[in-house]
């Protein structure tokens, strides 16, 4: 016996394979994931105060071969922070003395992070580019017919 929810389907006048159904149910779990990505990252950011820090020098760790930047801020105390920014790369990205954005939370400005556009947004835009690609793979697969 032939499951109901898996098979062609014919709608307007266009034949939609199994496989278009499947790519396009995948784009919108992606579509749906995207929206929680996003919602997670406005509420950690409505956690945090934003500010200007200073590249101060850069940190090899050994263990990845990475330079990770050294930043210095000031919070809304006015009190100057140290910290090692968890993104790295094979080469230092900015030059020491660059002013770059800085996240942190007000109650712990030990906890703080470099913004950039990547690191923030980066998750949220490829499965986005996913949930497209597979919207779009799927639409390939739809055949007119003709009535």
């Amino acid at each position: 016996m032939k499951s109901r929810l898996i098979k062609e389907r014919y709608v307007r006048g266009s034949l939609i394979p199994v496989i278009t159904q499947v790519l396009w149910g995948f784009a919108f779990l992606c579509l749906c994931f995207t929206c929680f990505l996003i919602i997670l990252e406005l509420q950690h950011l409505s956690d945090r105060k934003s500010t200007n820090g200073e590249v101060i020098s850069y940190v090899e760790s050994h263990e990845t071969a990475r330079f990770h930047p050294k930043i210095r801020f000031k919070d809304q105390q006015g009190i100057v922070h140290d910290f090692i920014d968890g993104t790295g790369a094979t080469a230092p990205l900015y030059v020491v003395g660059t002013i770059v954005q800085v996240d942190y939370h007000p109650l712990y400005p030990n906890i703080a992070e470099m913004t950039t556009l990547y690191y923030r947004w980066g998750s949220s835009f490829a499965v986005l580019s996913m949930a497209t690609l597979c919207w779009f793979m799927g639409s390939r697969f739809t055949y007119r017919v003709k009535t």
